[in-house]
Order: structure tokens, then sequence, then C-alpha cells
């Protein structure tokens, strides 16, 4: 697995910058031994924020969107070999796919997505 699936990030709507920027990131993760757990990853995301900015890189913005929702519990970091207890196999109430989950943890989403007027 690697850090942009872990971290659920869709290249394809990135920029050729934000994509030189992950792919920097990507090699310093595996150099950090793959933190998965909550605050490691945290504070890998915090670490590289740094560095790309002193580096004069720039980070992507999903870095930053994805550690604020990390501190806010609102993104789970799927661990491997990890199975679901409740039979749901979404992550903070999303499926893998990008949609709202169908269990009562993607219900905010779901509220969320039809007040900006989407069909799901």
């Amino acid at each position: 697995m690697t850090l942009t699936e872990t971290l659920q990030l869709k290249e394809r709507f990135l920029k050729f910058e934000d994509l030189r920027a992950l792919d920097y990131c990507e090699k310093r993760w595996l150099e950090e031994n793959r933190p998965l757990k909550r605050w490691e990853m945290f504070n890998f995301i915090e670490k590289m924020l740094q560095e790309l900015k002193a580096n004069g890189i720039g980070y992507p913005k999903v870095l930053l969107r994805r550690k604020k929702e990390i501190q806010r519990r609102e993104f789970a970091i799927h661990q491997p070999g990890e199975t679901p207890t409740d039979g749901c196999s979404c992550i903070g109430g999303w499926l893998f796919n990008g949609t709202p989950c169908p269990c009562p943890k993607g219900n905010p989403h779901r509220e969320r997505l039809a007040k900006w007027g989407m069909k799901l």
C-alpha cells in the first residue's frame, strides 16, 4: 500500500506540482517505515508540510486537509488486515470509491452533499 492509497488521495485531481510533492512524500514515508497510526501519520504529514515549504516545492493542499481531518477524527487510516467490527467496510463514513457509505456513519456526508445540491 502506498501513501496515496493510505490517505485515499485521487491523483487524477492533482496538479503536476502536487504530484511531484507527493512523490517526495512517498519516498520519505518509506524511509520512515510507513507510519500508519493516527498520531504518527499526523506528525509525518506535518513534517512533510514543513519540509516541502522549506525546500520551496510547495505542498499539496490536500495534505493539509487530510492532516486536519485526521486530527478531528473525520478520517480514519485503514490498517492493513483490519476487518471492520460493524460489518461495514467504510472509513469515516466514506467508501473506497469516494461516495458516502449507506451505514449511519455516512449520514452526515450524504446530508452535506445534499445541502450542496449533489445527487447521490
